[in-house]
């Protein structure tokens, strides 16, 4: 799952002194309509009025209010969670969490290619009655989707409690009207948290199971083995543009030939490249048959590509059997921060930590 969001929330704080026009939204539960789930949302224009929603606001872009943001764990704990059913449907980095202290739980997916901290929805809205802020001008839409602001006072993942978080709100791109009233409904399929590298960064290591199917957080503790000659180390680097996105890369040896991928634990998927790219580590790969396709990525869409399986193919020290894969056009949306993307599903067997303590990415090694 990538997002490639155009500004941060720094970015965001900038615009609004510029003239990018900022309006509170609220949510409000409607009567059923249907035996459907729905809510009012109302478009509240700022005119000079002071009522709660602009106080809170102010609120959100206050830098005090942001300073306060925290991540709470136990004390030199190292925490482990399952994960959350969605993984072995979808094979992505997932666990569940609560929102407020007395929330619904939903699964977070923990997501190295989302270049923001959190996204919620509309479900997540609703059920919190979380208020929102719409905006205006360039950074108004990711893809069809609405884009707003929304502050998160609390979200629980196992031992591990994040407070006073800022995020992003992606609403539906369609949205029902009733007596000219605009309503978002809910959607049951998309329930899900993203919680993405900047947040995932704040720790020492982050460890991904995928023996025992269990995410281990590590806040202060270094990454520690007994036998290192056991593990494939990898360089990691994080890169951070002008907006003030971060995205996370590998180097690691693809075909035998050394290559910078970004990492994406969002994407239950193998490999995904352009074509140029491709030609280059295609060379030695034999008899593999490419069918036309699209692959869908959460508020990016469905993506024309070509799709193949590679019975074995060598990525790092390890070969991986019936190795998915997918080429895209070198202009493909998917790549416009990358030359290709590595998922987990080459990693499905074995243990992956991400140190970034030291920027390396660690992988246990197949047994013999």
């Amino acid at each position: 799952m990538r997002f490639v969001i155009f500004c941060s929330l720094i970015g965001l704080i900038c615009f609004f002194g510029s003239g990018c026009a900022v309006g509170p939204i609220l949510h409000v539960q409607a009567d059923d309509i249907n035996s459907k789930e729905t809510a009012e949302v109302r478009l509240l224009r700022s005119d000079g009025r002071t009522n709660l929603s602009e106080n809170l606001l102010h609120d959100y872009i206050n830098p005090d209010v942001v300073h306060n943001s925290s991540t709470q764990i136990p004390e030199h704990k190292i925490c482990r969670i399952k994960y959350h059913e969605q993984y072995y449907k979808n094979r992505y980095m997932v666990v569940e969490g609560r929102i407020g202290l007395q929330g619904r739980r939903y699964p977070v997916v923990l997501d190295t290619g989302a270049s923001q901290p959190i996204f919620l929805n509309v479900t997540h809205v609703l059920d919190n009655k979380i208020p929102i802020y719409s905006m205006e001008g360039a950074v108004s839409e990711l893809n069809g989707h609405r884009l707003g602001l929304c502050y998160l006072p609390l979200l629980e993942i196992g031992e591990i409690v994040f407070t006073n978080r800022p995020c992003f709100y992606l609403e539906p791109p369609e949205t029902l009207s009733l007596f000219g009233i605009q309503i978002a409904s809910r959607n049951p399929n998309s329930d899900t948290v993203i919680l993405g590298l900047p947040v995932l960064r704040e720790f020492n290591y982050v460890m991904f199971d995928n023996i025992d199917n269990e995410v281990e957080f590590s806040y202060n503790e270094t990454f520690k083995v007994s036998d290192e000659s056991l593990w494939e180390r990898y360089p990691l680097s994080i890169e951070e543009d002008f907006h003030g996105n971060v995205f996370l890369f590998v180097w690691i040896s693809i075909a035998d030939e050394n290559i910078e991928l970004q990492f994406d634990t969002g994407s239950g998927r193998g490999l995904a490249v352009g074509e140029k790219l491709w030609q280059q580590i295609s060379s030695e790969i034999k008899e593999l048959a490419l069918k036309k396709g699209k692959d869908f990525y959460p508020y990016i869409g469905r993506l024309e590509c070509k799709r193949g399986i590679i019975e074995r193919f060598k990525v790092g020290d390890r070969v991986i059997k019936n190795a998915e894969i997918s080429i895209f056009p070198d202009d493909s949306p998917l790549l416009d921060e990358c030359d290709g993307l590595l998922g987990m599903q080459y990693f499905r067997d074995t243990e992956v930590i991400l140190d970034f303590e030291r920027s390396l990415l660690w992988v246990k090694k197949q047994d013999l």
